[in-house]
């Protein structure tokens, strides 16, 4: 560990003591005492922990409105069992929740929790309780009969990142030392995909400020990009990415612009600073204050309409506005008609407390403000107009001096004392650019002003304008130039090789570690850099670390930033927000993370013992060897394989049995043993309902979200969960058999909302061969890696294990000898050596990473483990050899449906093409290969055909049939993506065009079905029929030629890939919380 990484985990040693008198009487009701802990401690939102939760009562009143997460803590499973009951009866399950825990470690990852709330003196120490908190956070524990506050203060090491870059002086660059290579999670957050990567990105801007995070973002759907935009300002705790709240922007830019065509200034529109949000609330309007607390209104600025950009310094708030509209909302074709470009631009000052306006400069003439120029920095204004530097007094607004115009085709290497004539007052001059884009870049640092143009900078002196030194300079891809100034030296985009002092242009360093930290190929990513005063932080292929002070550079292309935007380094993290990217889907992640740095563990108690047995253990009700065979579903889409196809003939017409309301969001059930089970995913709830008549049998809640059934084996029912375990349930009555802590510590973090567990396991557990597989993790590239096991499915014993970790290189490692580099793929465009070990270790090229993996439910052949493109024996040993398999670009449960979304039955080779990219899945162009094995947005097989989905335009739908082969661990391997020729892409036995939205399919013998929503859009409210509001619909339909066998309407549609065929009868899980049976 670095000196400056150990002084900020030291810091937490130090804190407030406060002690107060109690909060309540013994006779005050839980939502009151609960009430006064929050009034006391001033925690307002985010994830609160309260150990010894008892009964649950307090533990639920602390969930005192939606900003709220609870997590109780309670060593005694009775009360576990209360608490439950109780949270349950009052609809607050997920939201708060509860588990068995003893112990003197608390299990959160650091800087996680806000508030700490204890009844009794705690176990644990002080130290452990200053880990787990967050910068800001409190502790409120009872010692006799006062409550002890404890404080832990923000360390001075981290930053905040109040602007789009930075802070008000354009220079984009942290002061923070705790910001490193991204190793461990902090937090994972919705949306899971930005809506499309060809339109206008779907967060315009992100910003911190003390403990929280604002975005603004279009949460409309990601599968039908047409739909209207839903564009909301959001709030979400910085360290553990609870929702505190989030308000609607009634309109916002054109959320259908093409993706390369701006608008810069959207990320300027949001700036945080201590207790304040500044930003329009729609595209139109002027900027108004909002409490971050809350999201109310505090103050509108009337007179800066038209809001373009926005900054801060020193109590007072500067705003670009635009006339007659501003500019971003001039890539709307429907107003750009009626507006001409360039408008009028002004720059208001007010004082942000009162609102009062200070002063106001506006263009003179075709002056054209250039976006994303605006800064302040010793007490005056600068910005770009045109080709010419502007200075304005910050207190008056009044005309400081001008510098002259930038000639572009002059030498970057003229001599500056040829342009010091009358730098003051001079007129700026005009240049051209188009509507939303701009080159120019300006920033203030230590009285000198650098501003370039696209091909030259100019250092300025702040206070005179005289010239100081020039050098040539170039923009980044489809962005402007990047300039960095840190511990005195400038650095430049796009390839940072020199480190330039600040005030005579001196290069003082060199840098070509870049040259090799890079992954070749590709564009860099259409957004600027960032930096911290350790790194700067490159977006060429992923995050790439430029080390300034060592040599731990790092590139890590399985992490990527926002198109338009970025990534954001502040608070020890670095935010990447979500995405729409196609690029290294082996590997990469997606959703909105929070990511922390490498720390050296240190030692702590053992997480105590991973399998525990429960009640039924040994005590197992096997059922008799016809009880279950081919007429059941016992698995997650049937089969290992995952065929989502069974042999057995549903009858030619259904007609609803019976229906039961389970509630919440649900998985797919199976069916087996005359039990139906399913999960209520948010609930943690996992249910059997019998056969006959939906009755409940039995139900089981676990410690986190279950997302995928079950499954039946031998009288058990085997699942995992987000709290990191895998369970085994006696089928006949849902008693614990054994749980089994797949997890490799009991840590927990926020994910989407809820505590998890940083190494969740999917629901479905994969039996094959008489061995239950299951994997803990979410990518090997984080927190160690993923965990797979194969166990013993009546005892929980470990039989076999593998760790899958992509391990990033080190400073240290030896160079490999010549036998090693010749096992390195020739026919992979890549990186031809690693910049340290000169052996590549992530095997990246333009689009591929094949040695990197994210977990997804696994899927068996018979003999061998797939987990999406890595492929495992019995033995959980890694074989090398690919096969056919089903696998997904992202997972099969993603049930976003967005563009780059697809499931291919093929080895998953993802070498040298972007498979997810259905662009050339479709049409080879210039790639000159096609996507040759079957794929589509779901599929059903069997050994003769594949029946799948594939979009043919936005919203629209075809159903199509393939031939197939029976599945052989002998068969020759062929890559997935082949030379475009005659006969290289499957061929459609038939196809047909679809009136409906398909969200779940299978096959029954010699019926398949498809269920969905109906695709017909009302004016009134465009989204219904997607919500699902409008009701459902279940088609059957000949596999051999798609011929029309009976329709049905649904009261509901199903849930993604919802459905399961047993026994004659047709299970469907709903949107609406219900599980349907259909039979004759």
């Amino acid at each position: 560990m670095n000196d400056k990484s150990q002084r900020f985990a030291m810091f937490t040693l130090f804190s407030a003591i406060v002690w107060l008198p109690s909060v309540a009487s013994a006779q005050e009701r839980p939502e009151q005492l609960s009430r006064g802990i929050l009034e006391a401690t001033g925690i307002k939102g985010g994830l609160v922990v309260h150990v010894n939760c008892g009964d649950g009562k307090l533990t639920a009143g602390l969930g005192a409105g939606d900003a709220y997460l609870v997590h109780g803590l309670d060593s005694d499973a009775a009360n576990i069992t209360k608490a439950r009951a109780h949270i349950r009866s009052l609809g607050l399950c997920g939201k708060v929740s509860v588990e068995q825990w003893a112990g003197k470690r608390l299990p959160y990852a650091e800087n996680l929790v806000n508030l700490i709330v204890s009844g009794q003196p705690l176990k644990v120490g002080e130290r452990e309780i200053m880990r787990v908190l967050a910068p800001n956070g409190a502790a409120y524990i009872k010692e006799g009969k006062s409550w002890k506050k404890t404080v832990k203060p923000r360390p001075a090491e981290i930053d905040q990142w109040t602007h789009y870059l930075h802070d008000a002086s354009g220079n984009a660059v942290a002061r923070d030392s705790v910001v490193g290579p991204p190793r461990r999670m902090q937090w994972l957050a919705a949306p899971t995909w930005t809506r499309n990567h060809h339109t206008l990105a779907s967060i315009s801007a992100v910003v911190s400020t003390q403990r929280r995070l604002f975005y603004i973002v279009d949460e409309g759907p990601a599968a039908w990009v047409q739909a209207p935009s839903k564009w909301f300002l959001v709030a979400r705790d910085a360290f553990n990415g609870v929702l505190l709240w989030k308000r609607p922007i009634s309109s916002w830019a054109w959320h259908l612009g093409k993706f390369r065509s701006g608008p810069v200034q959207l990320p300027r529109t949001l700036v945080a600073e201590d207790d304040r949000v500044y930003v329009p609330l729609e595209i139109d309007a002027p900027v108004s204050a909002l409490d971050a607390g809350t999201g109310e209104i505090i103050r509108t600025y009337e007179s800066a309409k038209h809001t373009e950009e926005i900054i801060l310094s020193d109590g007072v708030l500067l705003v670009v506005t635009g006339s007659p509209i501003p500019e971003q909302a001039g890539i709307d074709p429907a107003r750009s008609e009626k507006a001409p470009f360039p408008n009028e631009k002004s720059v208001v000052a007010f004082e942000a407390d009162t609102g009062e306006e200070l002063w106001r400069w506006s263009e003179r003439g075709n002056g054209n403000l250039m976006p994303l120029t605006l800064a302040v920095g010793s007490g005056r204004v600068f910005f770009v107009a045109g080709s010419s530097v502007v200075c304005l007094d910050g207190k008056t607004g009044e005309d400081l001096w001008y510098s002259p115009a930038s000639e572009a085709g002059e030498s970057a290497a003229k001599p500056a004392e040829k342009r010091q004539k009358n730098v003051r007052k001079q007129k700026p001059s005009n240049r051209h650019r188009s509507l939303g884009w701009s080159v120019a870049t300006l920033v203030v640092k230590d009285d000198v002003v650098l501003w370039s143009n696209g091909r030259e900078l100019a250092a300025l002196s702040a206070e005179t304008g005289k010239d100081l030194w020039e050098c040539a300079c170039r923009p980044g891809f489809r962005s402007p130039s990047d300039i960095f100034v840190t511990a005195g030296l400038v650095w430049l985009g796009p390839d940072f090789a020199e480190g330039r002092d600040l005030h005579s242009g001196e290069v003082k360093k060199i840098n070509t570690t870049v040259q090799d930290l890079w992954t070749v190929g590709h564009h860099h990513r259409c957004y600027r850099e960032k930096a911290t005063d350790r790194y700067i932080i490159t977006g060429k292929r992923g995050i790439e670390f430029l080390a300034l002070d060592s040599e731990n550079h790092s590139r890590n292309n399985w992490v990527r930033g926002l198109c338009q935007y970025g990534i954001m380094p502040c608070n020890g993290l670095i935010y990447a927000p979500s995405h729409a990217c196609g690029c290294f889907m082996e590997a990469k992640l997606y959703g909105f993370w929070a990511l922390a740095p490498h720390k050296e563990a240190r030692k702590q108690n053992a997480p105590g013992p991973q399998l525990e047995k429960g009640p039924a253990y040994g005590k197992i009700d096997r059922p008799p060897p016809a009880a279950e065979g081919a007429n059941d579903w016992p698995t997650h889409r049937h089969d290992p394989l995952r065929s989502g196809s069974t042999t057995m003939q549903l009858p030619a017409k259904l007609q609803n049995l019976w229906d039961t309301t389970i509630g919440g969001r649900l998985t797919a059930p199976v069916a087996a043993g005359g039990s139906i089970i399913l999960c209520s995913i948010d609930t943690h709830r996992v249910f059997a309902l019998d056969a006959r008549g939906g009755d409940t049998k039995w139900t089981f809640t676990a410690d986190g979200r279950v997302d995928s059934p079950p499954t039946i084996y031998d009288g058990l029912a085997l699942f995992g969960s987000a709290d990191g375990y895998i369970y085994c349930l006696r089928l006949s009555d849902g008693e614990l058999v054994w749980r089994f802590r797949a997890a490799p510590d009991k840590l927990k973090t926020v994910s989407l909302g809820q505590v998890e567990s940083v190494w969740p396991v999917h629901g479905s557990v994969l039996v094959q061969d008489g061995l239950a597989y299951a994997a803990a993790g979410r990518s090997s590239y984080l927190d160690g890696g993923i965990v797979l096991y194969g166990l013993e499915p009546t005892t929980g014993k470990v039989v076999c294990q593998t760790r899958i970790r992509s391990q990033h290189p080190s400073p240290d490692d030896a160079m490999p000898t010549q036998a090693e580099c010749d096992t390195m793929s020739r026919k992979i465009v890549q990186n031809a050596t690693d910049y340290k070990t000169f052996t590549a270790p992530d095997k990246s090229d333009a689009f591929s990473m094949a040695e990197g993996v994210t977990t997804d439910i696994l899927v068996g052949d018979g003999r061998s483990i797939y987990m999406r493109h890595l492929r495992f024996d019995r033995n959980c040993i890694r074989e090398k050899k690919q096969s056919r398999h089903l696998f997904s670009t992202s997972s099969l449960l993603d049930d976003a449906e967005v563009h780059r979304s697809h499931w291919v039955l093929g080895t998953g080779d993802f070498s040298r093409m972007p498979v997810s990219y259905s662009w050339i899945a479709y049409n080879p162009g210039r790639y000159s290969s096609v996507l040759s094995v079957p794929f589509g947005l779901m599929l059903a097989f069997d050994d003769e055909s594949i029946c799948g989905v594939q979009r043919t335009k936005t919203y629209e739908y075809k159903l199509f049939a393939n031939d197939n082969t029976p599945f052989s661990v002998d068969e020759a391997f062929l890559s997935d993506f082949r030379k475009a020729a005659k006969g290289s892409s499957p061929r459609f036995n038939w196809s047909i065009d679809l009136p409906l939205r398909p969200r779940a399919m299978l096959r029954a013998g010699g019926t398949l079905f498809l269920a969905g929503m109906p695709c017909n859009v009302d004016e009134k409210d465009p989204v219904a029929t997607y919500e699902g509001r409008k009701g459902g619909l279940l088609w059957a339909r000949s596999p051999a030629d798609g011929s029309r066998i009976a329709e049905y309407k649904l009261q509901s549609p199903p849930v993604w890939d919802g459905m399961a065929a047993a026994k004659g009868r047709l299970y469907i899980s709903t949107v609406d919380g219900t599980l349907l049976c259909m039979g004759d």
